[in-house]
């Protein structure tokens, strides 16, 4: 038996290509729910890091539409006239159904990779809540696209 070849030349017993893999039900069902554990996972803890960093999500779209806006957002300055809020945006295709679980993990993983903006707030919006003058804002540019 030809243990190396041009095309493998590890010291080793070269594979068979020619033998498919095959899963049985039970496998694949196995690896399904293990990677759905792993996802879940990842989202509790995207969730907590938000949670301890003040970072907040505003969702905007039309219920029985598709499309839509994920935002997370965090106050990152303070000004005598207001202050600047730093946020992220995921958005939805109009092709597709809007789900706020992908919305808030595409929209945290963006924050917290840096792909953020900065939205400066007045005072009078600042005053009645910034997760209000968030959804206001990305609201009135959604309805306008």
């Amino acid at each position: 038996m030809n243990t190396q070849t041009a095309a493998w030349p590890f010291p080793t017993i070269m594979p068979n290509t020619n033998t498919p893999v095959t899963y049985t039900p039970e496998v694949t069902s196995e690896i399904k729910a293990r990677l759905i554990g792993a996802l879940k996972q990842y989202r509790e803890e995207l969730h907590a890091s938000a949670k301890a960093q003040n970072v907040g999500i505003v969702h905007i779209y039309n219920d029985g539409e598709k499309g839509g806006l994920t935002v997370a957002y965090r106050k990152c300055n303070e000004f005598n006239s207001g202050c600047m809020v730093e946020v992220a945006v995921a958005t939805c295709s109009t092709d597709d159904a809007f789900s706020k679980k992908i919305g808030v993990q595409y929209a945290l993983e963006k924050f917290f990779d840096g792909t953020t903006i900065e939205l400066p707030l007045l005072k009078s919006y600042e005053a009645r809540d910034v997760s209000y003058a968030v959804k206001q804002a990305f609201t009135e540019l959604y309805s306008s696209i």
